[in-house]
């Protein structure tokens, strides 16, 4: 990772210069190295770097970094520029024919200085260092595992690359015993001693990589083919174990790791794995199970395939609450509209012109009659008394920015009513959150394991990388419990029978035409309009009526702003008539100025409610805007809790441990 920094480092460097520069390129024609001066017992060896190079542009320095994880010292350093030896310079001043030293995060960094550009030309240079401790010992045999060509060489090819290493009596690999391999780049090896007519020792000794009367003998390796700008080639090999070698200080740390490597982590990854499985099919399938034993509602008989009429009396925001387990806003406005119904309040509009006049805006009032609340349950006289307060009539839009502190209170009021008429065994709402929280835990433990991870590097201190995998499992988990868990409330055999009597009444309401004549339904108009509020489809219902003229306008809708019988309003507090059927009661039409009369309001209902509908519509959306309107310095959107604010249908809106290494390049 540290090569891949500096590599990002330089393309940053560059990415600044004129376009003229970016353009330069290089390609290293030859790179071979050379290991000779082969000393087991003091575990040193010299190493040299040959590169002929051909430049495309100008370049004025070189640069390689070798790691020294794998080695204890790198000494007497010689650099050669076409046989011309560059002096060192410790304090790096950078002047032309130099070279200096530099360790950085236990890297060694050689930056060498040309001793004058070099403009679209060869040059050959010689890199020539002495490695002390970077061999490894054994007793079944002692080892050499370097990287002579590493990986990042800034994405500039090699035409040609070979390894020598020139090996004392003593060091000679026993065929079929000591291992020789090379890795990165495909090769092949030869053993060489002197006199060998091997052609690939005969083209060493050509190249000057070997000496024309070498001692010993020797290993050499070449690339078959030319080397991609990110490929490497590296050397292994062993040779018999000499009893006064000297064991390099990191070994042992090395050894134990291997040993780690080979033998803990496979297990290690295979537990891992396990895990996943465990916890990424097992735990889905283990809430599938539990969906299928606890969460699905019972079983219930027959059930018709519509029903004309409610088949209950149960309140429509209990029925809206139970067909989709979920107290919307929908059920609370439904609950406002069936108190109207029976009684227990006025709805009053009036119109006010705008500031310029030429257009109004509806104003609603609900007033409270004298019919007392006894008879109520629960969540219905805390409805009331959240209206009103301790008065007899309220602004709609005295309500905003208030009214929402009593949601959440409304809604837990609908789920114990549900569960007191053993509709379900415990509150739905809290069913879902037990497992919505549980399944937020799982996947937020899994996302803080997965940035654990990375952030501190566990991978590279020797856990598997399979562990990656472990966090997604969990989070996969996590995901799946949320899931399940929104379907985990089950109804009771009771609440499953009355839900599904609901659904068969909601199918007659939604395929009315099919079932039945509009006319001989109208006289339920008024009688439905709550539960359609509760099932979303309060508009649809409103204009399926708006134009049969026997659908009289609700009672306890008073639209002020059309004058006649409900110019003076309502007086709150009062007895209501729920006989008036809003027909025309004077024996002539009353004139009013810009022509038309009563009769306009107080006729059939396309004269009466198709005149007040827009106004019923425009009631339900005012009431859930308000109601869920919060003050702007909360910063809350204003969303219902429980299900949104939107009203449906209404009009709502190859292996480690080489030596040697790192990275070179030019610039």
């Amino acid at each position: 990772m540290r090569y891949r920094l500096l590599l990002f480092v330089f393309l940053l460097t560059i990415s600044f210069v004129p376009a003229s520069a970016q353009e330069r390129s290089l390609v290293w024609e030859r790179w071979d190295v050379v290991i000779d001066n082969f000393d087991p017992a003091a575990n040193s060896f010299r190493v040299s770097e040959q590169y002929e190079v051909n430049f495309s542009g100008t370049f004025r320095f070189g640069m390689a970094s070798i790691p020294m994880d794998f080695i204890e010292q790198i000494r007497d350093m010689q650099i050669y520029e076409n046989n011309t030896p560059l002096r060192f310079d410790s304090a790096c001043n950078n002047a032309p024919g130099t070279f200096c030293l530099q360790y950085e995060r236990g890297d060694l960094t050689i930056i060498y200085n040309f001793t004058a550009p070099v403009t679209n030309a060869r040059r050959t240079f010689r890199l020539v260092y002495t490695v002390e401790g970077a061999l490894r010992i054994y007793d079944g045999g002692d080892q050499l595992a370097w990287d002579a060509v590493p990986e990042d060489h800034f994405g500039f090819p090699i035409q040609n690359s070979m390894i020598v290493v020139q090996l004392p009596d003593n060091a000679i690999p026993r065929e079929g015993v000591d291992p020789v391999e090379v890795f990165g780049a495909p090769g092949t090896v030869t053993l060489c001693r002197s006199g060998s007519s091997e052609a690939l020792c005969a083209e060493a000794v050509s190249l000057n990589l070997l000496p024309v009367s070498y001692k010993g003998a020797a290993v050499v390796a070449r690339a078959t083919r030319p080397l991609g700008g990110d490929e490497g080639f590296r050397i292994g090999l062993q040779y018999p174990h000499n009893p006064d070698a000297r064991q390099a200080s990191w070994q042992p740390a090395f050894d134990e790791r291997l040993e780690y490597e080979r033998n803990v982590l496979p297990v290690m990854n295979l537990s891992i794995l396990a895990a996943t499985l465990l916890i990424g099919i097992g735990v889905p399938l283990f809430m599938f199970v539990l969906w299928r034993t606890r969460g699905r509602d019972p079983e219930i008989g027959p059930v018709p395939e519509y029903l004309s009429e409610p088949p209950t009396s149960l309140p429509p925001a209990l029925v809206g609450t139970l067909i989709d387990e979920v107290a919307d806003l929908r059920d609370v406005l439904s609950t406002i509209i069936d108190l109207a119904r029976r009684g227990y309040l006025v709805i009053e509009e009036d119109r006010k012109k705008t500031m310029l006049g030429l257009s109004s805006r509806s104003e609603f009032t609900f007033k409270r009659t004298d019919k007392p609340d006894d008879d109520l349950l629960d969540y219905e006289r805390k409805m009331l008394k959240r209206i009103f307060g301790s008065g007899m009539e309220r602004q709609l839009s005295d309500l905003r920015n208030k009214f929402y502190r009593y949601i959440p209170d409304l809604q837990q009021d609908l789920y114990k009513a549900l569960v007191r008429q053993n509709f379900f065994k415990s509150n739905p709402h809290s069913t879902r959150t037990r497992w919505s929280w549980f399944g937020m835990i799982l996947a937020l433990g899994g996302g803080f394991a997965f940035f654990y991870i990375f952030a501190n590097d566990v991978i590279e201190e020797g856990v598997p990388s399979t562990i990656i995998f472990l966090p997604f499992a969990i989070m996969f988990a996590g995901a799946a419990v949320s899931w399940f868990g929104r379907h985990m409330p089950a109804k009771t055999r009771k609440g499953a029978e009355e839900a599904a009597k609901w659904k068969a009444f909601l199918k007659y309401m939604h395929r009315l035409k099919d079932f039945e004549d509009l006319q001989a339904t109208a006289q339920h108009f008024e009688d439905y309009l709550p539960y359609a509020v509760a099932f979303g489809m309060d508009k649809t219902w409103i204009n399926r009526f708006s134009r049969i003229d026997t659908v009289p306008m609700p009672y306890w809708y008073y639209p002020r702003y059309r004058g006649g019988r409900w110019a003076g309003g309502y007086h709150a507090g009062t007895p209501i008539d729920s006989g008036f059927s809003g027909r025309n009661m004077f024996p002539g039409e009353i004139a009013s100025a810009g022509g038309g009369g009563l009769n306009d309001i107080s006729g059939g209902l396309s004269e009466g409610l198709q005149s007040i509908s827009n106004g019923l519509t425009d009631l339900l959306n005012s009431a859930g805007s308000v109601f869920t309107s919060r003050p702007s310095s909360s910063g809350s959107s204003g969303r219902w809790s429980g299900g949104g604010s939107s009203w449906s249908g209404g009009g709502f809106s190859g292996g480690g441990g080489f030596s040697g290494g790192g990275s070179r390049g030019f610039g």
